[in-house]
């Protein structure tokens, strides 16, 4: 995997020479950087917010349903021949996205409400903030593999 080398890595993609796998390994890689370039400097500087172990392992959560996430795309997307496995990706997440984020908003603010004028609301956000991140990225990706298998056979 060619990391440093911009040069190099656009000449392997004009011929392409970079397999699927290797495409899809590109994006997880950039997804776990950003995670960890905003995520750790954070948790272990403490300069932008205050961010507790709950919210630190949510995030390490969210990597492995992730990268689980991206795996399961590519064998899906692996028994057909219809679209390659990057672009199904990039493209369905816009609008699956869209969606999550609907669901996302909404049970926001229904637990908003509900627990509005209750003291013990800081173990529901606790949970909820444990839960959201990981669910909404598999939710992201069942979606997608579910298009995948629905529509390229």
């Amino acid at each position: 995997m060619n990391i440093w080398n911009t040069n190099q890595l656009a000449t392997d993609l004009a011929c392409e020479a970079l397999s699927q796998k290797q495409k899809v390994q590109y994006y997880v890689a950039c997804f776990y950087l950003q995670i960890a370039s905003t995520v750790l400097p954070m948790f272990f500087l403490g300069y932008s917010y205050y961010l507790n172990i709950v919210t630190f392992t949510s995030f390490m959560v969210t990597l492995v349903v992730f990268h689980l996430g991206a795996l399961r795309v590519y064998r899906a997307c692996s028994g057909y021949k219809k679209a390659s496995v990057l672009d199904t990706i990039v493209v369905l997440t816009l609008p699956v996205s869209i969606r999550v984020q609907i669901v996302y908003w909404l049970a926001y603010g229904i637990i908003s409400i509900l627990l509005a004028e209750q003291q013990s609301a800081a173990y529901i956000w606790l949970i909820y903030s444990f839960s959201a991140m990981p669910v909404m990225v598999w939710f992201q990706f069942y979606l997608i593999e579910r298009a995948v298998n629905k529509n390229y056979a």
